[in-house]
């Protein structure tokens, strides 16, 4: 599996990208910096390519290694 991460200080701009992906993704925010980052569950490449030429973003896309989901 990867996860897809996108950072910026425009909400709008993460949000409209994550509105148009038919994938699970989440939004989340860091108000004493400005900063979102959005988070997508494997996307393809054609996403990745996509965030990637996002205004004002970075972009990183990681592999799953490990996972723990509590309990």
């Amino acid at each position: 599996m990867r996860v897809l991460f996108v950072e910026g200080k425009d909400e709008a701009v993460l949000r409209a990208f994550a509105q148009g992906l038919t994938l699970r993704w989440r939004l989340l925010s860091r108000p004493e910096q400005g900063l979102f980052l959005l988070e997508a569950t494997d996307p393809g490449r054609e996403i990745e390519r996509a965030a990637s030429g996002l205004a004002g973003t970075h972009a990183w896309t990681f592999d799953v290694l490990d996972e723990h989901l509590g309990g």
